[in-house]
């Protein structure tokens, strides 16, 4: 469950992470721990949503390395 939220950068990935990360919650709502992955799919979702609007580009390889 970790990897598929912390690997979910598509729209696509992230709509399947936040249902799958709902069906775990219900199934396992003593596990506190998993509802922060809720705040990372929030930002995962802003992020690709601006790039799907053209308004944000991910650094390249090269820009991350150099910062």
């Amino acid at each position: 469950m970790t990897d598929q939220v912390l690997d979910a950068t598509t729209l696509p990935q992230i709509a399947a992470a936040w249902q799958a990360l709902r069906d775990w919650i219900a199934r396992r709502p003593e596990d506190s721990g998993m509802r922060d992955a809720f705040e990372q799919l929030a930002m995962m979702q802003e992020i690709a949503e601006a790039e799907a609007a053209g308004t944000l580009s991910r650094p390249s390889t090269d820009e991350r390395k150099a910062a």
